[in-house]
């Protein structure tokens, strides 16, 4: 077996039966894939001994995968809508343009998995709704993308080979090179950074307490229901000058007393790919109140650090975030 070999793939589930991939793509770094782990309680009488243990069964069953990879195109528009759970496309020829935003649910998938060589057995993980999604890019390095699903049943399927779709590494993915950073610390209109900073990291995660729905008298999770999501960010760098950490304390550059009031500023991130100038990937967060690390002097000089973060994005017209992405898939939903 080889652990330099791993695809995966995810498709819509619009029943009760596993899905085909509608994309696949490998790993970009260490991926568990698809894990299944269970819980045991014992079965106790009283039988006068030390040891009441007679038996133990499962009390509960948890199916879940990760996987770390490049934003791939194709593969990126699915787990976002994935992850919001609502999806507006448009265009009459590529490329293009998906607009995802936050919706009531979100889409059951399928996951698909290969590991360790080509001929090995398939396995899948159905029910599954996106639990987790973080992306994050530092200095040139491609944005990994983190994906972490909870599903219903996992199971060896008796195929070992990939079908469609392929995936092909020739078709390139967004790059961290000539993105575009746009924030404010202090209102919704995201703008570019000033001068005096130089940002070196942005990380975006959405969580969205996924919750297993067991029925009576069965081990694995019936299906897999959404909670209330929570979007959060963080921005690092450094910055010659300290203003930006009063801007975040009173809401203006020249405040002098702590903000009573939330205040509230914007992000939005726009990547660029490597293979196609008219496709675009861009993030956005319309509402954010920031928190920001306190700027420390040291002996040794230099430019401040700087770390602003969120605790949770504010929903503005029913989203705290929205991904508009372009590129050559027609549709997702069909």
């Amino acid at each position: 077996m080889n652990r330099n070999y791993g695809m995966f793939g995810i498709g819509l589930q619009p029943d009760a039966n596993a899905a085909e991939p509608a994309v696949s793509f490998p790993a970009s770094s260490d991926s568990p894939g698809i894990d299944v782990s269970t819980t045991t309680e014992p079965a106790r009488v009283t039988n006068g001994m030390r040891d009441t243990t007679i038996d133990r069964y499962i009390s509960g069953s948890e199916s879940t995968a990760t996987v770390t990879t490049l934003a791939f195109a194709d593969m990126l528009g699915l787990v976002l809508y994935g992850t919001l759970g609502r999806i507006a496309s448009t265009g009459d020829a590529a490329p293009y343009t998906h607009d995802i935003k936050m919706g009531e649910v979100l889409p059951t998938l399928t996951f698909t998995q290969q590991v360790g060589a080509t001929d090995a057995a398939l396995q899948t993980l159905d029910g599954c709704k996106v639990n987790s999604l973080a992306i994050e890019a530092e200095g040139t390095t491609p944005p990994s993308v983190q994906i972490g699903l909870a599903g219903c049943a996992a199971k060896w399927l008796e195929e070992n080979v990939w079908n469609d779709p392929d995936f092909d590494a020739d078709d390139g993915y967004f790059r961290t090179t000539d993105a575009e950073v746009l924030f404010s610390l202090t209102d919704g209109n995201a703008v570019a950074p000033p001068s005096s900073v130089i940002l070196s990291r942005i990380s975006i995660s959405v969580a969205n307490n996924v919750e297993a729905g067991t029925r009576f008298g069965e081990v694995d999770p019936h299906e897999q229901q959404e909670g209330a999501a929570t979007v959060t960010a963080s921005v690092e760098g450094t910055t010659s000058s300290t203003s930006m950490y009063r801007a975040v304390k009173t809401g203006s550059d020249t405040g002098t007393n702590i903000a009573k009031t939330i205040v509230t500023g914007a992000l939005q991130v726009t990547f660029q790919h490597s293979k196609h100038p008219d496709w675009t990937f861009v993030v956005k967060l319309p509402a954010i109140p920031w928190t920001i690390e306190a700027m420390n002097v040291g002996v040794e000089g230099g430019p401040f650090a700087l770390n602003l973060s969120t605790d949770g994005a504010i929903s503005v017209s029913g989203t705290s975030i929205e991904f508009i992405l372009t590129n050559g898939v027609e549709s997702y939903t069909e």
